[in-house]
């Protein structure tokens, strides 16, 4: 790790009976950290701490066991350390969930399906307008909330009260990767694929599957019941783009 920033703290950041220095740096161990091991296996940010203590610096972690993770003579040197102590472990545990995954549950090593949200956008529906939700106000002198919203053809931004005819409805598209090498860190993960299907039926307005599997990926790869299909090329159009006499593209 590079870029790790460091914050200095106090004799106010611990309780004296903790095993902190009264005076060192919190820094953030990543929970995507190392990012050689599978998305699913990821976990919550660790706060750490660095300080001098007994002629040397140490590095604990804040919120967990408060185990010592590295020590070394510069700050530097133990927190790279402990970097590469956290990645063991944590290499070590994606390991042992691969493991049971296949001898215990009977499953593939890493879920083959994986469903991730691309985009996202939340449309505020009125009778005499339409726009995209920038930021909700709240109301004045209690009155109901505001929603900020741009303009579908460009023009500036403006409001549009709250209302019972007034609704808010989100859009959402999406990748489908089927045992590729994208380890995408924020999405769903399914054992099958009726599973996935079914997500990106109710869940997603589009799906597309991963330009990694289908370099030559159809840009209408959604079905009218947002499922996913194989490759589209000017040569061999899909059964969508053909019924639906659309230009494949390749």
């Amino acid at each position: 790790m590079t870029d790790v920033v460091f914050t200095a703290y106090g004799p106010d950041r611990f309780a004296p009976h903790l095993p902190f220095a009264r005076h060192g740096y919190l820094f953030t161990a990543p929970g995507t950290w190392p990012d050689d091991t599978p998305a699913h296996t990821n976990v919550t940010n660790w706060e750490m701490a660095v300080y001098r203590t007994r002629g040397e610096w140490e590095v604990r972690d804040v919120d967990g066991n408060r185990r010592v993770w590295g020590t070394g003579p510069s700050r530097r040197v133990a927190t790279g350390l402990a970097f590469q102590e956290i990645a063991r472990r944590r290499r070590k545990e994606a390991a042992e969930i691969a493991r049971q995954r296949v001898n215990v549950l009977g499953l593939e090593p890493i879920p083959p399906f994986t469903m991730e949200v691309t985009a996202s956008v939340t449309l505020v529906l009125a009778p005499n307008a339409i726009g995209v939700l920038a930021s909700t106000l709240p109301g004045t002198e209690g009155g109901p909330e505001r929603h900020l919203v741009l303009d579908i053809d460009g023009g500036e931004p403006y409001e549009i009260v709250d209302h019972p005819t007034v609704s808010l409805h989100t859009t959402q598209v999406g990748v489908l990767h089927h045992r590729c090498d994208c380890n995408p860190e924020n999405a769903a993960r399914f054992e099958s694929e009726p599973q996935a299907l079914t997500y990106a039926k109710y869940a997603l307005t589009q799906c597309w599957p991963c330009t990694a599997l289908h370099p030559t990926a159809c840009v209408h790869c959604a079905e009218q019941r947002a499922q996913p299909h194989k490759a589209c090329t000017p040569d061999e159009p899909c059964a969508t783009c053909a019924a639906a006499a659309l230009e494949p593209v390749g």
